[in-house]
């Protein structure tokens, strides 16, 4: 069977992980030779050229203090070669639209981009106010409007598949950028272009591209779309990034912008996208099907609630709705929804998930289209009503773009009367008002408003690659998180103690433990820490698994605040995890003398007791536990196999009769035919044993493992040898 190029690539990148460059160039040339293209060649005979040279300084002993960075450089050449190669390739035929755009684009030969760009600036100049003087009627303009549009669509899709960018188009973008003749809105365009086919190859030249964008633009929110799409690329392209060049760049930029400050902005943006997928499980799998099941009683109590903040003022409005909600579990849910807005995540995504099937959404431009309420496709929806409720929407802060678009389309499918009655509470002088300020954000170049920027933008970004209808042909950039901090070229920026910390309590809060304890470590090694850095650090490995590293920590945490009761009960817990019981107890001693009358720990100190052998000590935990705790049904099971253990079986019985009585485990009922047997009650541990058996998933193998792990403990007790055989062999016969 013949290599795919895919194959080929895999082959290059895992030549390059063992460091075999060699064998990269003999795999590189064979990915070309399936390409046909002899600049291809070329190239990876300079480049080879170029290792070879450098492999002979290494053999002579010369002395090279470039190579770490030339090695570095070589290594992205392969790469970057190598995608180009499959580019070749996969333009022939792929049916993907990337290529199949590509293709189209190809046998356009009487179009250029500078020719294309100059058609878009001359509709624009007849779209202008200037000429509307004129007297140029509605259809022309409608007419001029729907060729400019579709320029603007035209231009994006060309410019997503030029690959790799030329000189000249690369000046002539930079042309376009600096120039005040093109609007923000189409220079906005670009940049999510220029982004998509970023990410479907990388090219230097699109990345420097942006970063000038980034530096240059006088517009706050151009300029922070290009550094989300910079950093974006840089991250996903990470192995492909030649770093010694960019480096240059970068250092350039920290002198000459406020590059740490917008990094971390648009850093923290990436970290809140992976909030998202957890605020519509919690909308759509939690708190919508509690509201479904209330919705009878919600018709009883006369609730009219639309959204979450209809039910958000019910909770203040009615002590029985506000009893009904709470009881339900809604209320929870909606302050926790609540807290998630306030802190930034995006609680819009599950709504307008929904309206992503309009047709406009079938062109991929038109998701990164900026809001216009002169677009035809919001004045063709909404008619003589599209410039009021198109105003509303445009100033709306809280919707991104493409929200927006959603917004309106689906409005105008909605019955007039509710049309009518929105635009009847639509006050003039408080749209002027939300116009100008929305105006003045975008134009301001404050820290809040370049992060509202970006935020804005990841929504886009992150709607598109979720919802888009043909999503699975683009590699989704937000599968995984978007760590900035794994690229070195970063560290200056994102590894101050302040970030790191900032950081790493959004991961930890939120339950992304792996990554917290990532992020925790780097900042125990950027800096002084107090203890509560160490318990973080420790719980969050305790969760991933790592106790060795979690033991560790929370030892620091202990060493810098001996008197804390929780990391005493973690250490404890941890010990007993590792089987280091004797420590484990002593942990837990100590905490006992803390606070004597923790049901909680009476029962941690009962089950290492047991663990070590000391199952009459034990007992009189268990027993403590019972007694005291809030809620004694926790220290039955551990108080039965402890009586059980100590040949009390009449009194174990007792306690197992009452969990079989309820809802029994098949541990449950495994330990009551123990103390059935040991009682020689045959009939009645026949029984526990069948009912544990069925219901151990229907795997009666591993329920024997079980049934037998434990006989060893048994048989100081008194059971008789004979009996465990027998008892399997009537449970066999039974269930054959």
């Amino acid at each position: 069977m013949a290599t795919t190029p895919q194959q080929y690539i895999q082959r290059i990148d895992s030549c390059i992980g063992e460091r075999r460059l060699r064998d990269a160039f003999v795999q590189l040339r064979a990915l070309a030779a399936l390409a046909s293209d002899w600049r291809i060649t070329e190239d990876i005979d300079r480049l080879e050229q170029t290792y070879r040279m450098m492999l002979d300084y290494a053999a002579n002993g010369q002395s090279d203090p470039g190579r770490d960075d030339l090695y570095t450089s070589i290594v992205a050449g392969i790469r970057c070669i190598a995608d180009r190669a499959r580019y070749r390739i996969e333009r022939r035929d792929s049916p993907t639209m990337y290529y199949s755009t590509l293709r189209y684009e190809a046998l356009q030969k009487g179009d250029t981009m500078q020719g294309l760009l100059d058609r878009y600036l001359s509709l624009s100049d007849r779209h202008s106010a200037f000429n509307a003087i004129l007297g140029r009627g509605e259809a022309d303009k409608k007419s001029d409007a729907r060729e400019r549009e579709s320029l603007e669509r035209r231009i994006f899709m060309r410019l997503w598949v030029a690959f790799p960018m030329s000189a000249e188009l690369s000046s002539q973008l930079k042309d376009v950028f600096v120039s005040a003749a093109y609007s923000d809105d189409f220079k906005s365009l670009l940049i999510s272009s220029l982004l998509l086919g970023l990410l479907e190859h990388y090219d230097e030249r699109r990345l420097m591209l942006l970063l000038d964008v980034y530096a240059s633009s006088p517009s706050g929110r151009l300029a922070m779309q290009a550094l989300c799409g910079a950093l974006m690329a840089m991250y996903i392209c990470r192995k492909s990034v030649d770093v010694t060049r960019l480096k240059s760049r970068i250092e350039a930029l920290r002198d000459t912008t406020v590059w740490t400050s917008d990094v971390q902005k648009v850093f923290m943006q990436f970290i809140r996208s992976r909030d998202t997928d957890r605020v519509s499980h919690t909308i759509n799998d939690d708190l919508i099907p509690r509201l479904k099941k209330l919705r009878p009683d919600m018709l009883k109590l006369d609730m009219d609630a639309s959204s979450i903040d209809d039910l958000q003022e019910l909770l203040s409005d009615n002590p029985e709705w506000n009893d009904m909600l709470r009881d339900s579990g809604v209320a929870d849910k909606l302050k926790e929804l609540m807290k998630m807005q306030e802190e930034g995540a995006d609680v819009m995504m599950p709504t307008f998930a929904q309206l992503k099937t309009f047709p406009f959404f079938h062109e991929p431009a038109n998701w990164f289209m900026p809001f216009r309420a002169d677009h035809t496709s919001i004045t063709d929806a909404l008619g003589d009503e599209a410039a009021k409720i198109g105003g509303l929407i445009a100033a709306a802060p809280f919707l991104c773009d493409g929200d927006k678009y959603s917004f309106c389309l689906a409005l105008a499918v909605a019955p007039q009367a509710q049309r009518r009655m929105m635009l009847s509470q639509i006050n003039p002088e408080a749209l002027s008002e939300l116009e100008m300020r929305q105006a003045t954000l975008d134009a301001s170049g404050d820290a809040s408003a370049r992060d509202t920027a970006a935020g804005k933008y990841v929504q886009g970004l992150y709607r598109f690659f979720k919802l888009f209808r043909r999503k699975g042909e683009f590699a989704d950039p937000f599968a995984r998180p978007l760590n900035l901090l794994a690229l070195p070229l970063l560290e200056k920026d994102l590894h101050s103690p302040e970030t790191l910390s900032a950081v790493g309590e959004f991961y930890f809060q939120r339950g992304y433990y792996e990554d917290a304890s990532e992020v925790l470590e780097i900042r125990v090694g950027s800096g002084p820490v107090d203890a509560q850095m160490f318990q973080k650090l420790g719980y969050a490995y305790q969760q991933t698994g790592r106790l060795d590293e979690a033991l560790r920590n929370y030892s620091q945490a202990e060493l810098l605040n001996s008197d804390s009761l929780w990391t005493r009960r973690r250490l404890g817990a941890v010990c007993r995890l590792r089987g280091r019981t004797e420590e484990a107890l002593e942990h837990f001693r100590i905490a006992e003398k803390a606070r004597p009358d923790d049901a909680s720990i009476a029962l941690n100190i009962g089950h290492c007791l047991v663990e070590l052998g000391r199952h009459k000590e034990a007992l009189n935990y268990f027993f403590k536990a019972e007694f005291i705790g809030k809620k004694p049904e926790r220290a039955v099971r551990p108080l039965a196999w402890a009586l059980l253990l100590t040949g009390d079986t009449a009194r174990a019985r007792e306690y197992y009769s009452r969990l079989i009585a309820s809802l029994p485990t098949y541990a449950d009922c495994l330990n009551a035919g123990y103390a059935a047997m040991l009682d020689n009650d045959m009939p009645e541990a026949i029984r526990l044993f069948s009912m544990s058996a069925n219901s151990f998933d229907g795997d009666f193998t591993g329920w024997l493992d079980r049934f037998r792990s434990s006989l060893p403990s048994l048989y100081p007790l008194g059971l008789d040898p004979l009996l465990p055989p027998l008892v399997v062999d009537t449970l066999l016969y039974r269930h054959s």
